[in-house]
């Protein structure tokens, strides 16, 4: 059994959300606490665990997300010694995880959280939920045409090398199966925005099912994504995922993760 699924069956017998809430962020003071409070009143009344994981920032992102989930059961922080990328950051928050449902989503709330009830719906017959702000009925706020034509090139590049067929990789807004969620992050080795593409191409080579569905997205200033270096970068990234993600070396991979299980039970 990989390592994934002992961990959740440990989990299952102490305590298990109904949803675990991972939140990349990098000097999100100002803005955070709008966030936070919002993330409360969509997810009132359900079992939820809220995971902040502060990506080596330099203001008060960690002082913030402890006093906005001071008291609420299930609120915790993660700070990273460095800033390591979000990628880095989302695994983090997944692995110390324990929902039957993980859902990663970024701290400037650019996704209508109005989509979560879909969301969790459709994981009774999907594993993976990959928020798309291309799907006809989705609705986009505030894009430009340059986003779109570098979301476009991007997603080519994205097609090209790994064969994967999504039609919006990069939306900040994804939810799993758990124990699906922390396999694929226990396995998953990009650290930054190019992530997305790596979870999207684990969760095809372990046989998921994958669905995409609509959102409401606003695009929102101050983003922490320097659009030309990091474009260079994440497409760079994408090559390094298709060339090291083989069939093959996904197949080792969990093996690997299946000994190491095994070491530990003895």
């Amino acid at each position: 059994m990989p390592l994934a699924r002992e961990v959740d069956a440990y989990i299952g017998r102490v305590r298990r959300p109904t949803l675990s809430v991972v939140i990349p962020a990098l000097d999100e003071s100002a803005r955070l606490g709008t966030t936070l409070h919002a993330l409360a009143g969509a997810t009132a009344g359900r079992d939820v665990e809220t995971i902040v994981v502060d990506d080596g920032s330099t203001d008060d992102t960690a002082a913030v997300a402890a006093a906005n989930l001071a008291g609420l059961p299930g609120g915790s922080v993660i700070r990273l010694g460095r800033n390591r990328g979000k990628g880095a950051a989302v695994r983090a928050g997944v692995l110390a995880s324990s929902g039957d449902a993980v859902l990663y989503m970024d701290a400037d709330l650019a996704t209508d959280l109005s989509a979560l009830p879909e969301f969790l719906a459709a994981l009774d017959s999907a594993d993976v939920v990959s928020g798309s702000r291309t799907l006809p009925d989705a609705v986009v706020r505030n894009g430009t045409r340059d986003r779109a034509l570098m979301a476009r090139v991007f997603n080519l590049i994205v097609r090209m090398c790994t064969g994967v067929k999504s039609n919006d990789t990069q939306c900040g807004f994804k939810m799993l199966r758990g124990d699906i969620a922390r396999e694929i992050f226990t396995l998953a080795r990009c650290d930054r925005f190019a992530f997305d593409v790596e979870v999207l191409l684990l969760a095809r080579r372990l046989g998921c099912r994958i669905v995409e569905l609509p959102v409401t997205w606003t695009a929102v200033e101050g983003s922490s994504v320097r659009r030309g270096i990091d474009s260079a970068r994440a497409a760079l990234d994408v090559v390094r995922i298709a060339t090291w993600w083989t069939p093959g070396r996904v197949r080792r991979a969990v093996a690997e993760a299946d000994r190491r299980s095994l070491a530990t039970e003895r």
